[in-house]
């Protein structure tokens, strides 16, 4: 069994490692922007009227901020090169707002990637020279409820072993898609929907739910771990 495996193993064990998550990671100013962000998504509904608002742009950059996507080796692109990036993209952005990572969208699966795809490779969100790591930021920012963010620290690891990193953007792309494809798989077998979402703390959508899971897997004690899998006496 391995590390996803263990945390989506049953909607019980799911949802223990959210807590785990949430439990884990505070409730600073990383949270606080993200949820302004999250809360405009659910306040509008309409992501063409989110792009073309400044201010929930400069929100969405001083978001990646907060999240690290500007220190050590990352260096995230200037406001302008962002904001203008953006709204070239507008157009594609939109069509992919419609759909849910949680609703049944396996016959528009190859379109949706072949879209997804223009984006990943261009968007223009690092100066940096990888882009998995802050472009899926930056998507799930903008589309919460189909994209899920990727770290190097929990995400990479637990998929793959290690911080797995390509040299192109077409390779990291198809790494993009092979764990979007593995959220999609998840989110159907455990049958997540919007109701599962109760917005506490960084329960926002049904892809950062399994994202939460990760973290709190990880974060997990192995003995702890080992405990959910014991036989239950009666």
């Amino acid at each position: 069994m391995n590390l996803i495996d263990i945390a989506t193993y049953s909607r019980r064990h799911f949802f223990y490692f959210i807590d785990k998550c949430n439990d884990f990671y505070g409730s600073g100013h990383d949270l606080l922007f993200y949820r302004d962000l999250i809360d405009a998504h659910r306040k509008c509904g309409n992501l063409k009227d989110l792009i073309e608002e400044e201010l929930f742009l400069r929100k969405l950059h001083q978001t990646m901020e907060k999240w690290n996507m500007d220190q050590r080796s990352a260096q995230l692109a200037s406001f302008s090169d962002f904001i203008k990036s953006v709204r070239f993209w507008k157009d594609d952005l939109i069509k992919l707002y419609q759909y849910k990572l949680y609703e049944d969208i396996d016959n528009k699966i190859t379109q949706i990637n072949e879209v997804l795809e223009k984006i990943f490779c261009n968007l223009k969100v690092m100066e940096s020279k990888r882009r998995i790591v802050g472009v899926s930021k930056a998507l799930h920012f903008l589309l919460p409820d189909l994209i899920m963010p990727i770290d190097g620290k929990f995400t990479l690891p637990a998929f793959y072993g290690y911080n797995k990193s390509s040299n192109t953007p077409t390779k990291e792309f198809i790494t993009f898609r092979h764990i979007l494809s593995e959220f999609r798989e998840i989110a159907e077998r455990l049958q997540l929907n919007q109701d599962d979402v109760n917005g506490e703390k960084w329960n926002t959508s049904v892809p950062k739910l399994i994202d939460n899971a990760i973290i709190g897997l990880m974060k997990s004690e192995r003995d702890e771990v080992i405990s959910l899998f014991q036989p239950v006496h009666q």
